[in-house]
């Protein structure tokens, strides 16, 4: 389920959505980061689902004192709408539900 960070999501139409491939190793996880962090993205929501293990953390894309006492979860959704790019950051792996 898709949850809002804000009052307001900005418009995705025409972003193009950017996705880590969960595999050994887990090389698409930093490649995300160190695009988010690069381009500055925004966090705008989060990704609620109960096919990730729980994980909560300090923010690994803080740039300033006032938000790196900001939460982490393990899985968020970032936004760069002038760059018309969205990113799905996992934070965890994925479990089987039986």
């Amino acid at each position: 389920m898709f949850v809002p960070c804000g009052d307001s999501v900005p418009d995705l139409k025409g972003c193009t959505l950017l996705m880590p491939a969960m595999c050994a190793g887990n090389v698409g996880q930093p490649a995300i980061d160190l695009i988010i962090s690069k381009l500055n993205m925004c966090r705008i929501s989060y990704f609620s689902t109960d096919c990730l293990l729980p994980m909560v953390g300090n923010n690994p894309h803080a740039t300033a004192e006032e938000n790196s006492t900001e939460l982490s979860i393990n899985a968020e959704v970032c936004a760069s709408p002038s760059k018309k790019l969205v990113a799905l950051q996992l934070q965890s792996t994925f479990i089987k539900l039986f």
